[in-house]
């Protein structure tokens, strides 16, 4: 990998995250519990829970997904990125462009 690519894929690494602690940050008040002294209705009350899960579930895999990002970019800083964590080989700069996260090439993957 050129360092102009390693570049460019340290840029998307560092942008993917700032969005990621931008939607962290954020108070959603569906992430809020839904009191039961509210009178929204049954159905309504359902909808608000079902609705606030899908929230906790979508800011699990936001930190799971910044936990990947800052590992790569720890692999940028030490020289490591870029190479299979199995067959050592290098990763190729599409699935990189793609993937900043890849640890492994397509063949190991699969």
């Amino acid at each position: 990998m050129t360092p102009a690519q390693l570049a460019k894929i340290r840029t998307i690494v560092e942008e993917r995250i700032k969005e990621i602690e931008t939607f962290l940050a954020q108070k959603d008040p569906e992430s809020q519990p839904v009191s039961p002294d509210v009178a929204i209705g049954r159905l309504s009350r359902l909808d608000s829970m079902q609705a606030q899960q899908m929230l906790l579930a979508q800011q699990r895999r936001q930190r799971e997904e910044l936990e990947h990002l800052q590992s790569a970019l720890d692999r940028i800083n030490n020289g490591s990125y870029g190479n299979c964590a199995y067959c050592l080989s290098p990763i190729a700069y599409e699935r990189l462009e793609a993937m900043p996260d890849a640890v492994v090439c397509i063949s190991c993957a699969r």
